[in-house]
């Protein structure tokens, strides 16, 4: 099994999937080796990556472990942020700052300038009707906090970091993501492990961020791309060329294909 993450791994810096590396995967492909897709993005912004990359991809998993489909669309495994979080969240930031809440189906968003740079298809400006206590969000994001007086902020962080035991908080200063704290990239790959009868062990992962380093613990081999931070590059069995550099498909050509 092959498992990639997206930004700053499978895409370059302009968006782009490198000919090489699409030619890397279908050797892979013809081989017979599965290939997974495994994502911080939500489903919504991750199938026009899977479009690309028709008939290659054997399993997808979006929103940092929380949502795992098979290529046919069959849902293997799907969790949310808790409503009673969710719920909060709103009412702190309401008003306050711009935000955004991301489901499998769209981004709702107080401003079409947001820190994520891949949700222009499926963007939603927020719309009080558009939000409802039912929503099943995979992750929420408040962003432009650097304009709201510190102490404000600060009694609004400190709100939403008792709200729910089992949400995280990124220790980010610009922006607040919010994420679920039972789910991540490494509990998805066990899931799937045990679903599909692949151990671990025989999985090649490929990332290049902090939220690939669970995901590197749990496998049989970790690449570190060249353009990761030196901490993940240390948590790797490997390092290839950057995601710029042609570093999939140099990895590969060298010990796989």
């Amino acid at each position: 099994m092959f498992v990639f993450d997206i930004d700053g791994t499978l895409l370059t810096s302009n968006e782009q999937i490198p000919q090489s590396t699409f030619k890397s995967l279908k050797k892979l492909k013809a081989a017979g080796n599965p290939i997974t897709i495994c994502t911080g993005r939500t489903w919504a912004c991750t199938k026009p990556i899977i479009n690309q990359l028709p008939s290659l991809v054997d399993f997808v998993i979006c929103g940092n472990g929380s949502h795992i489909r098979t290529n046919q669309g069959q849902i293997l495994y799907d969790n949310n942020l808790p409503p009673n979080f969710i719920k909060g969240f709103f009412e702190l930031v309401f008003g306050v700052t711009d935000f955004l809440i991301a489901t499998n189906r769209m981004v709702i968003s107080t401003s079409t300038d947001t820190p994520y740079n891949d949700v222009d298809h499926c963007m939603k400006l927020f719309d009080t009707e558009l939000f409802h206590e039912r929503i099943h969000a995979k992750n929420l994001l408040a962003f432009n906090i650097d304009r709201v007086p510190y102490k404000e902020r600060t009694y609004i962080r400190n709100k939403l970091e008792t709200l729910d035991p089992e949400v995280k908080l990124s220790p980010l200063s610009d922006f607040w993501e919010v994420l679920s704290g039972v789910d991540n990239k490494a509990t998805a790959l066990k899931t799937l492990s045990n679903q599909i009868g692949i151990p671990l062990k025989r999985f090649t992962a490929f990332g290049d961020n902090f939220n690939d380093l669970d995901m590197f613990e749990v496998v049989g081999t970790a690449v570190a791309m060249g353009n990761a931070p030196e901490a993940v590059k240390k948590s790797a069995h490997y390092v290839t060329a950057s995601n710029n550099q042609d570093g999939i498909y140099r990895y590969l050509r060298k010990h796989v294909l």
